[in-house]
């Protein structure tokens, strides 16, 4: 597997999440509340390929897991909601899931967010976000300091990315990184794709608008010098 390195130009919120849902977030199920697993207490092993989380594909080689967890499980608690994945599945790395198909405008700016999770007595966590298939960036959660939601620590983060087509898909994957990963619980949580900037128009459009206001400018002139 090509060498990873940790990407420092992101934004990082760290320290536990704050709980809110995107406002006008375009990926479907971004916290996995679907399908509600709480009743059974337990968690669930879904296998590469499996479409059954909602929204999602499970990635990986063949027969290999990931795991989706209740917080009725352990009292294991969410960042987001009830429920959340351990990309992981029971051991191991370079698993994770990928989004659904959601349409986006060329050239807007999209803010892509998400939470990962440390389970405190197995160490931090790292994971790899790409869209579209597109070059890997990594983000580990190094906190593993307590908090109201111990023994897991969520932390947030979040990077802009401008649309090069009309479509997206984003893929989370759960990786090796030295002393920032562990094999055991990797947390994925609350993710969020939303638009921040529309697109700037070419300079062939601005000159084509000025033309059109040009014009019904000149007929106002002229309505006014007809009356």
């Amino acid at each position: 597997m090509t060498a990873l390195r940790p990407i420092a130009a992101a934004i990082v919120m760290t320290g536990l999440c704050l709980n809110s849902a995107h406002a006008a977030t375009l990926v479907a199920n971004g916290s996995f509340e679907t399908p509600d697993i709480r009743a059974g207490g337990i968690y669930v092993l879904h296998t590469a390929g499996s479409t059954a989380i909602t929204g999602w594909t499970v990635l990986g080689a063949p027969g290999e897991d990931i795991q989706h967890t209740p917080d009725s499980y352990l009292g294991l608690q969410a960042s987001d909601g009830h429920q959340w994945l351990d990309l992981t599945g029971v051991y191991g790395y370079d698993k994770g899931v990928r989004s659904d198909a959601f349409a986006t405008t060329l050239g807007a700016t999209y803010r892509v967010s998400f939470d990962i999770g440390n389970y405190m007595p197995f160490g931090r966590s790292t994971v790899g976000v790409s869209i579209n298939g597109g070059a890997e960036q990594l983000f580990a959660n190094t906190s593993l300091a307590d908090n109201p939601k111990a023994p897991m620590n969520w932390a947030t983060f979040g990077f802009d990315w401008i649309a090069d087509g009309t479509a997206a898909q984003l893929a989370f994957l759960g990786r090796a990184n030295g002393d920032l990963g562990n094999n055991a619980v990797i947390g994925l949580d609350n993710v969020g794709f939303e638009l921040v900037k529309p697109p700037v128009p070419e300079p062939q459009t601005w000159a084509l608008l000025l033309a059109g206001l040009s014009l019904v400018a000149a007929g106002v002139r002229r309505r006014s010098a007809a009356a």
